[in-house]
This record gives structure tokens, sequence and C-alpha cells, in this order.
């Protein structure tokens, strides 16, 4: 039971990181007001999605060496 528990605790707050983390690209993309803040945004915005998703894989690939992921 205390394994399910740490495993749905673990992908909540990834999920929760993900969000986070992409709240300021996200932001900034929909207050662009001319070319060069779009194309900066948009970038900034690969940016972080690439980063999350090495990140993230980093993280599971931890987890799931410690067992938390295990259920």
């Amino acid at each position: 039971m205390k394994e399910n528990k740490s495993n749905t605790a673990f992908w909540a707050v990834l999920a929760v990181v993900n969000a986070l983390g992409l709240i300021y690209p996200v932001n900034l993309l929909l207050r662009a007001e001319n070319t060069n803040e779009t194309l900066f945004a948009a970038l900034r915005f690969i940016g972080f999605v690439f980063l999350l998703v090495v990140v993230d894989g980093i993280s599971i690939v931890v987890a799931d060496a410690v067992g938390t992921t295990r259920g």
C-alpha cells in the first residue's frame, strides 16, 4: 500500500513541476506583441519543453532505480 501511495505522489509532483515550468514560456508567448517577441517566446518554449523532457527522463530513471515507482 505504501509503494502505491509513493508512486502516485511521484507522478503528481512530476506533473505539477511540469505544469509550473511551462507557465513562464506560455505567458511570454501569449504576451508577445511583435514578431521578434513571438520568435523569442517560441524558442524559449521549445527550450523549456526540451529541458523538461530531459529532467523528467532522468527523474524517472532515478526513481525507478531507487524503487519509488514500482507498484
